[in-house]
Protein backbone atom coordinates (compact mmCIF):
# COMPACT_ATOMS: atom_id res chain seq x y z
CA UNK A 1 0.00 0.00 0.00
CA UNK A 2 1.35 3.35 -1.00
CA UNK A 3 2.15 5.65 1.68
CA UNK A 4 -0.35 9.42 1.66
CA UNK A 5 1.31 12.05 0.20
CA UNK A 6 0.42 15.35 1.28
CA UNK A 7 2.23 17.49 -1.23
CA UNK A 8 -0.06 14.28 -4.39
CA UNK A 9 -2.96 15.48 -2.45
CA UNK A 10 -2.56 19.11 -2.72
CA UNK A 11 -1.17 19.33 -6.03
CA UNK A 12 -4.22 17.39 -7.55
CA UNK A 13 -6.34 20.66 -6.04
CA UNK A 14 -3.90 22.54 -8.03
CA UNK A 15 -4.57 20.52 -11.05
CA UNK A 16 -8.45 20.65 -10.62
CA UNK A 17 -8.30 24.39 -10.11
CA UNK A 18 -6.05 24.76 -13.26
CA UNK A 19 -8.90 22.82 -15.37
CA UNK A 20 -11.67 25.41 -14.75
CA UNK A 21 -10.24 28.05 -14.93
CA UNK A 22 -9.22 26.66 -18.39
CA UNK A 23 -12.99 25.87 -18.92
CA UNK A 24 -13.50 28.86 -17.99
CA UNK A 25 -11.60 30.89 -20.05
CA UNK A 26 -11.49 27.98 -23.25
CA UNK A 27 -15.21 27.21 -23.59
CA UNK A 28 -17.95 30.24 -24.23
CA UNK A 29 -20.99 28.14 -22.83
CA UNK A 30 -18.98 27.26 -19.60
CA UNK A 31 -18.36 31.10 -19.23
CA UNK A 32 -22.07 31.66 -19.63
CA UNK A 33 -22.68 29.54 -17.08
CA UNK A 34 -20.34 31.08 -14.87
CA UNK A 35 -22.21 34.70 -15.61
CA UNK A 36 -25.44 32.96 -14.95
CA UNK A 37 -23.98 30.93 -11.49
CA UNK A 38 -22.40 35.03 -10.64
CA UNK A 39 -26.00 36.88 -11.09
CA UNK A 40 -27.56 33.72 -8.74
CA UNK A 41 -25.35 34.00 -6.18
CA UNK A 42 -25.16 37.88 -6.10
CA UNK A 43 -28.68 37.23 -6.04
CA UNK A 44 -28.76 34.65 -3.36
CA UNK A 45 -26.74 37.25 -1.01
CA UNK A 46 -29.00 40.09 -1.85
CA UNK A 47 -32.29 38.34 -1.22
CA UNK A 48 -30.90 36.42 1.78
CA UNK A 49 -32.26 33.28 0.83
CA UNK A 50 -32.33 30.54 3.35
CA UNK A 51 -29.73 28.04 4.14
CA UNK A 52 -31.79 25.00 2.15
CA UNK A 53 -32.41 27.39 -1.04
CA UNK A 54 -28.37 28.34 -1.20
CA UNK A 55 -27.88 24.79 -1.01
CA UNK A 56 -30.75 23.68 -3.46
CA UNK A 57 -29.48 26.46 -5.52
CA UNK A 58 -25.81 25.29 -5.22
CA UNK A 59 -26.22 21.92 -5.97
CA UNK A 60 -28.21 22.56 -9.45
CA UNK A 61 -25.64 25.28 -10.25
CA UNK A 62 -22.39 22.49 -9.52
CA UNK A 63 -24.79 19.96 -11.48
CA UNK A 64 -24.41 22.01 -14.57
CA UNK A 65 -20.82 22.79 -14.26
CA UNK A 66 -20.23 18.41 -13.68
CA UNK A 67 -21.85 17.85 -16.34
CA UNK A 68 -20.27 20.88 -18.60
CA UNK A 69 -17.12 19.74 -17.41
CA UNK A 70 -17.81 16.22 -18.00
CA UNK A 71 -18.94 16.93 -21.90
CA UNK A 72 -16.23 18.60 -22.59
CA UNK A 73 -13.49 16.43 -21.58
CA UNK A 74 -15.12 13.90 -23.30
CA UNK A 75 -15.94 15.97 -26.73
CA UNK A 76 -11.49 16.91 -26.38
CA UNK A 77 -11.14 13.58 -26.04
CA UNK A 78 -12.50 12.48 -28.79
CA UNK A 79 -11.72 15.00 -30.98
CA UNK A 80 -8.08 13.93 -30.56
CA UNK A 81 -8.63 10.03 -30.52
CA UNK A 82 -10.88 10.66 -34.20
CA UNK A 83 -10.62 13.76 -35.15
CA UNK A 84 -12.66 13.23 -38.52
CA UNK A 85 -16.23 13.38 -38.42
CA UNK A 86 -17.85 10.47 -38.17
CA UNK A 87 -21.82 9.49 -36.71
CA UNK A 88 -21.15 7.73 -33.98
CA UNK A 89 -18.77 10.36 -32.56
CA UNK A 90 -21.51 13.17 -33.63
CA UNK A 91 -23.92 10.66 -31.56
CA UNK A 92 -21.88 10.91 -28.45
CA UNK A 93 -21.40 14.80 -28.41
CA UNK A 94 -25.45 15.60 -29.23
CA UNK A 95 -26.51 13.28 -26.52
CA UNK A 96 -23.13 15.13 -24.10
CA UNK A 97 -24.78 18.39 -24.83
CA UNK A 98 -28.04 17.15 -24.62
CA UNK A 99 -26.97 16.51 -20.66
CA UNK A 100 -25.76 19.81 -20.30
CA UNK A 101 -29.25 20.83 -21.65
CA UNK A 102 -30.93 19.03 -19.21
CA UNK A 103 -28.75 19.90 -16.16
CA UNK A 104 -28.76 23.71 -17.23
CA UNK A 105 -33.15 23.43 -17.66
CA UNK A 106 -33.27 21.94 -14.21
CA UNK A 107 -31.04 24.27 -12.94
CA UNK A 108 -33.03 27.15 -14.15
CA UNK A 109 -36.50 25.81 -12.87
CA UNK A 110 -34.67 25.93 -9.03
CA UNK A 111 -33.84 29.17 -10.14
CA UNK A 112 -37.46 30.50 -10.66
CA UNK A 113 -38.73 28.29 -7.99
CA UNK A 114 -36.55 29.74 -5.23
CA UNK A 115 -36.51 33.58 -6.31
CA UNK A 116 -40.28 33.56 -7.62
CA UNK A 117 -41.59 33.95 -4.00
CA UNK A 118 -39.12 36.91 -3.09
CA UNK A 119 -39.65 38.96 -6.44
CA UNK A 120 -43.12 37.95 -5.99
CA UNK A 121 -43.03 39.55 -3.00
CA UNK A 122 -41.13 42.92 -4.29
CA UNK A 123 -44.09 44.05 -6.36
Amino acid sequence: MTRFSYRKFFSSFKYAFRGLVRLIATEQNARVHFLIASFAAAMAIGFHITHVEVAVLFFAIVLVFAIEITNTAIEKLLDLVHPENHDQIAYIKDALAGAVLIAAFIAFVVFLLVFYPYFRALF
